[in-house]
């Protein structure tokens, strides 16, 4: 892993947790036991993560989410059969223009932007994930094209919310939640 390419924006908040290969349970960087990706006490700064990484204890540090004005996008399915950009993963890249990293996976894909979102988070169980809070990306820092910035762009987060969280923007526009 070359976490040199992580966006300072994220570096400088002390909201890291190390994983395993084989699991995406949130880890402590300083001791061996899970995290909290609601407990700040079980995070620690970025160079600890990755310093826990280099040393071998484990294999990914992740960033976790927690309502800092930082949006997270998560596309499962990032590429077709042919190995090009899937429509879901080239639209959504290209509306929010912001840092997007190959997933661990290898099949998806992580966009960080700044903005807000009207809830916490959600899953559209259709392979498109959208969180703000209480929730951590498992980061690669492996950049895909030029998107090396964490950018606002609050525009793209609403477009994605209604156009890949219907029932939410739904009920966002009518007062349910």
């Amino acid at each position: 892993m070359d976490y040199s390419a992580i966006p300072d924006v994220m570096k400088m908040q002390p909201n890291w947790v190390c994983a395993n290969a084989d699991s995406k349970v949130p880890m402590r960087a300083f001791m061996d036991a899970a995290a909290s990706s609601t407990n700040p006490n079980t995070w620690d700064d970025f160079e600890t993560a990755v310093q826990a990484v280099q040393d071998g204890k484990y294999d990914y540090a992740g960033y976790v989410f927690s309502d800092t004005g930082i949006v997270g996008i998560d596309i499962d399915t990032g590429f077709t059969e042919d190995f090009e950009l899937s429509d879901v993963a080239e639209d959504i890249i290209k509306k929010c223009g912001s840092y997007t990293e190959l997933s661990k996976s290898g099949r998806g894909f992580h966009i960080i932007l700044k903005g807000d979102l009207p809830f916490d988070g959600q899953n559209n169980q259709n392979g498109v994930e959208i969180y703000k809070n209480a929730r951590f990306f498992i980061c690669t820092g492996e950049v895909i094209g030029d998107y090396t910035e964490v950018i606002e762009n609050q525009e793209a987060i609403d477009y994605a919310v209604e156009k890949y969280f219907p029932v939410i923007a739904k009920e966002k526009k009518h007062g349910i939640r």
